[in-house]
């Protein structure tokens, strides 16, 4: 009977300790899911929080909101005038665009938006704040550059925009941050005139060198890539838009080099590791270009 007794003490200590069990594990299932739905509504709170002005803006227009780019020239003449003489009208102008991204309104909002609401609400670039400025042209630039790569950049980082260095309207303030009116960083040492590049405020030269002063007097040194004589320009080594398939297509520094240098592009029997990509730098490891 003891032992009887015993048994059925034990196998009742056993179903209590699987119904607790069975309770410990429901509560921690509930919380699991408790936490992946806390954890869901914060992302997606973040993502709309996340999202820029100009998402914003497009999110809520209507296709009635969008006038068509002859209504902003009743308001806008000269600026409508001069911006059909922009290549990048040629782009804007395509009929199978959608609303969003075509005309005036592809790139500054929805005209009805604009003109009837008591706090009207446009895209200004050069007064938004640069990661706004940045947004709105990545919404159809994102072949360039992805809004997350352009995030990790330098550029980006540093609070430059897409318009610290490109102008859209050919009539907009030709002036460039940093440089006093009618100055030229690259003083005497630079002998050639360099012709803008389409939709670029200023030559590559005066443009990079209006926040990379120190590069530009490094140019004055006796040895020197000649881009004071006109012959290179900055994105010859450098890329703006450091997308993944930009990096994949470059390779490494021996490729940029042997674009102009062909004689050091080999193959050698014996090369300099670094330069065979083993290590270090490739050619700056002995080379400052």
């Amino acid at each position: 009977m003891r032992r009887a007794s015993r048994d059925q003490g034990n196998m009742n200590q056993t179903g209590e300790k699987r119904r607790v069990s069975g309770f410990v594990k429901f509560q921690t299932l509930l919380l699991i899911i408790g936490l992946s739905l806390l954890s869901y509504s914060l992302v997606h709170a973040d993502q709309k929080s996340s999202k820029s002005q100009a998402d914003k803006l497009f999110a809520r227009a209507t296709k009635d909101d969008f006038t068509g780019s002859s209504a902003c020239a009743e308001c806008h003449e000269a600026k409508a005038t001069k911006f059909s003489q922009s290549p990048h009208a040629m782009f804007m102008s395509n009929a199978n665009l959608p609303d969003g991204k075509r005309g005036c309104e592809g790139c500054h909002g929805p005209g009805k938006l604009h003109t009837t609401e008591n706090d009207p609400e446009v895209i200004s670039f050069r007064k938004m704040d640069p990661k706004e400025a940045s947004a709105a042209c990545l919404r159809c630039h994102e072949k360039t550059l992805t809004v997350s790569h352009w995030k990790r950049t330098e550029h980006a980082q540093a609070n430059v925009s897409c318009v610290s260095c490109h102008q859209i309207h050919p009539d907009s303030d030709p002036e460039i941050k940093g440089l006093k009116k009618n100055a030229d960083p690259r003083s005497f040492a630079f002998t050639a005139k360099v012709d803008t590049k389409a939709m670029l405020r200023a030559d590559e030269a005066t443009l990079c060198g209006s926040c990379h002063p120190s590069s530009i007097g490094e140019f004055r040194n006796a040895n020197h890539h000649p881009v004071p004589e006109g012959t290179m320009v900055c994105s010859d080594c450098h890329n703006a838009h450091p997308s993944k398939a930009e990096k994949a297509k470059l390779g490494g520094f021996k490729d940029v080099c042997t674009t102009c240098h062909t004689e050091k592009a080999g193959p050698f029997v014996y090369e300099h590791d670094p330069v065979a990509g083993f290590s270090s730098e490739g050619c700056k490891e002995c080379h400052r270009p």
